[in-house]
């Protein structure tokens, strides 16, 4: 989505692979290191890595926030998580955001690119990295949210969220159909989110669950909700985030979880 802050969804992944070393991603306006070392950093090491790299004639690189490495990547694939032509030979290895755990100072976001998902763990730790910078610079939009009494807005995003979650919980399908059949404030064409587009909404300065604005989403669980990203194309398991800690992880599509529909 050109003009996000956020990375952007709904809109497919589209980069742009023609200078040598680096990848743009036409939707956040991110540039990243399309080949990465065959090393291991912790945490502080990897910022200064990132910090002293010149890449392409460019020496503004830094390690990406969660949110920014969640979004390269692609869960129709794992073992890597990522498209392989678009960054090639990446290593099926926990790598390093920039965002530190809220409720603990030691701690610090990975996500794991074997399967996908976004995880806290000790800094003291050696993962990969993949450094970023930004190719088109963005503000935060203050403020972020457009709050109505049934919607959100996200500005930043530009998807609208369903403000209050039903007193329920639902198996995957049902939560699809429960989507589909929405109509709140006047709106139709509500669906299930993507992975990608339920963890914008994590807030990693909660220290606590839910980790979520309680002031846009009031009265939000600590508890998992459904998205519609299914887990490598498998017809029986789907991803879910578990707002209590923030973790995206995965179950059959039996297990009955929450649902926040978006459009």
């Amino acid at each position: 989505m050109p003009g996000s802050h956020l990375p952007g969804l709904p809109h497919p992944q589209s980069y742009d692979t023609h200078i040598a070393g680096v990848v743009v991603d036409e939707v956040t306006g991110l540039m990243w290191q399309r080949q990465v070392a065959n090393k291991f950093f912790m945490f502080d090491e990897a910022g200064r890595e990132c910090d002293q790299s010149k890449l392409a004639g460019y020496d503004d690189w830094r390690l990406p926030s969660r949110i920014e490495l969640v979004s390269i990547s692609d869960m129709t694939h794992n073992r890597p998580s990522v498209d392989p032509d678009v960054f090639p030979n990446t290593p099926v290895d926990w790598f390093w955001t920039s965002s530190v755990a809220a409720d603990d100072p030691h701690a610090a976001w990975y996500v794991y690119f074997y399967f996908g998902y976004p995880k806290t763990d000790d800094k003291s730790n050696k993962f990969s990295l993949r450094c970023v910078r930004d190719a088109v610079k963005h503000e935060a939009p203050v403020p972020r949210y457009d709050i109505q009494p049934a919607t959100v807005l996200d500005v930043a995003t530009g998807l609208t969220w369903q403000r209050a979650v039903p007193d329920k919980k639902f198996q995957f399908g049902e939560a699809r159909d429960y989507c589909a059949k929405l109509s709140l404030a006047g709106k139709k064409g509500w669906r299930m989110p993507t992975l990608q587009e339920l963890l914008t909404l994590i807030d990693e300065h909660a220290a606590a669950g839910p980790m979520i604005d309680r002031s846009a989403f009031p009265n939000t669980p600590s508890e998992q909700f459904w998205t519609s990203t299914l887990f490598a194309s498998s017809p029986i398991t789907s991803w879910y985030i578990f707002f209590n800690r923030g973790d995206g992880l995965y179950g059959m599509n039996i297990e009955k979880y929450r649902a926040r529909c978006v459009i």
